[in-house]
C-alpha cells in the first residue's frame, strides 16, 4: 500500500539523500541541517532552492554564524520519524530472532522482525499477543510511526505516558517521581496528544482559509491585470482616431500620448505584478506548511506529533497570512496629455497664422481652419 509520503518526499533537494535533522525554512519547505549550512556558506545570499525565498527572513546580523541561525530554525519531527521509520523498513533483513530465516513480519509495538514461526509465538506470547504485526511487505513509514508507542525519553526501553511541557519530553511514570516531580506541567501523553491533534485542525483550517483567500486574490489581480489591458487598447484606439485626424502634423503629439499612457499602465501592472509576485510567495509558504500540518495530523507519531505541534504553531502563527496587500491605483495621465494636446493645438495656431501671412489663398485657409475646428 502506498504510503502518504513518497519515498522522494523524503529526501534533500541539496544532498538527494533521505532527510537528517529535516529543518523547515521560512518558505516551508525542508532541508537537511548540515545541507542548510552548507548552502548557507557557498551563497552570498542564500536561498530556499526549490522556491528562492530567502533562507533567512531578517536577518539583524550580517555577520551570524550560519550553524547558529540553522539551529534556530524549527526542526520537522514528523519528517524524521517518517525517515527513521522508513530506514526500519528498508533494513529489514533477517528474522531477529533466528538470524538464519528472512524476515517476513514486522511487529509494529516493538519493531521485531520476524520470520512466518517466530510471528507466531510473538503472537501467543503474554507480553505481545496485543502487538500488531504486519508483512514488511505491505506496512509503510506512516503506518508504523504511528503504532510505535510513545518512549520515555531517559529510558528508551520504556512506555512515556506522561509529557513534560517545561522539558519538552515524553517520560514514565518512574521518571516523573525521580526528575520532573518539580516540574509545574506535566500533563498525560494522551492529553498532549490530543491537544496536538486539536491544534493540527484548527492550523490546517486556518491554512486552508488562507490558502483559499490567496489564490482568489491573485485571480483578482489576474482579472485587474486584463482590465487594464483592455483600458490600454481602448485607449490606444482613442488615441489613434484622434491623430489620425491630426494627420502628419499630429504623429508627435499621438507617439507623446501614446507613451503617457503606456507608462502609466506599465507602473500599475508592475505594482499589481509585484502584489501578485508576494502574494504567490505567501501561498507558496501557506501551501508548504499546510502540506506539514495535513501530514503530521494523516501520521500522528508519538510524541513527534506533540513536538510538531507545537513548531507548527509558532511557525503559522509567524506568517503573514494576510490577501489584504494594495496595487499603487492607476494614475490618470489626462492632465498631461490635455497639456500635450494643448501645446499641439497653440503649435496648429500658430501654424496657421503663417500660412495666412504667407499664402494668400483662400481654399487653402479655409480647410486648415475647418482641420483645426474639427478637433474640438
Amino acid at each position: 500500500m502506498a504510503g502518504l509520503v513518497q519515498a522522494h518526499e523524503r529526501q534533500c533537494a541539496v544532498c538527494t539523500n533521505d532527510f537528517t535533522t529535516p529543518k523547515i525554512l521560512p518558505c516551508g519547505h525542508l532541508l537537511c541541517r548540515q545541507c542548510v549550512i552548507s548552502w548557507m556558506d557557498s551563497k552570498s545570499e542564500a536561498v530556499c532552492p526549490l522556491c528562492t525565498c530567502p533562507i533567512v527572513e531578517h536577518q539583524g546580523n550580517s555577520f551570524q554564524i550560519a550553524a547558529d541561525v540553522v539551529d534556530a530554525l524549527p526542526t520537522d519531527s514528523v519528517m524524521k520519524a517518517l525517515v527513521e521509520n522508513a530506514s526500519i523498513l528498508v533494513m529489514v533483513g533477517m528474522c531477529t530472532v533466528c538470524d538464519d530465516l528472512k524476515a517476513e513480519y514486522i511487529c509494529m509495538q516493538c519493531v521485531d522482525k520476524m520470520c512466518p514461526s517466530c510471528m507466531k509465538i510473538h503472537k501467543k506470547m503474554s507480553i505481545s499477543r496485543s502487538h500488531d504485526v504486519e508483512s514488511v511487505s505491505t506496512v509503510t513509514p506512516e503506518r508504523l510511526a504511528a503504532s510505535r508507542p510513545a518512549l520515555c525519553a531517559d529510558h528508551g526501553d520504556k512506555h512515556a505516558e506522561l509529557f513534560c511541557v517545561d522539558h519538552n519530553l515524553a517520560i514514565c511514570t518512574p521518571c516523573f517521581s525521580n526528575k520532573h516531580r518539580e516540574c509545574l506541567d506535566v500533563k498525560s501523553l494522551d492529553e498532549k496528544m490530543k491537544s496536538a491533534v486539536d491544534a493540527f485542525a484548527s492550523l490546517r483550517k486556518k491554512l486552508l482559509t488562507a490558502e483559499d483567500n490567496l489564490k482568489q486574490e491573485i485571480v483578482n489581480i489576474n482579472i485587474r491585470v486584463q482590465t487594464a489591458d483592455v483600458t490600454e487598447q481602448q485607449n490606444m484606439a482613442l488615441v489613434d482616431k484622434t491623430c489620425d485626424r491630426l494627420q502628419s502634423m499630429l504623429d508627435e503629439c499621438r507617439k507623446q500620448v501614446k507613451k503617457l499612457i503606456s507608462d502609466s499602465v506599465s507602473k500599475f501592472k508592475k505594482s499589481l505584478s509585484d502584489v501578485k509576485s508576494e502574494l504567490e510567495k505567501r501561498l507558496g509558504k501557506v501551501t508548504s506548511h499546510k502540506h506539514l500540518v495535513t501530514r503530521a495530523t494523516k501520521v500522528r507519531p508519538r510524541p513527534a506529533l506533540i513536538h510538531a505541534a507545537q513548531t507548527l504553531t509558532d511557525r503559522v502563527n509567524s506568517l503573514d497570512l494576510s490577501d489584504d496587500l494594495e496595487a499603487e491605483p492607476w494614475v490618470n495621465p489626462s492632465s498631461e496629455i490635455t497639456k500635450c494636446c494643448d501645446n499641439v493645438v497653440k503649435e496648429i495656431g500658430d501654424e496657421l497664422m503663417t500660412i495666412s501671412r504667407e499664402i494668400v489663398v483662400a481654399e487653402v485657409s479655409s480647410l486648415l481652419i475647418c482641420l483645426m475646428c474639427s478637433m474640438f
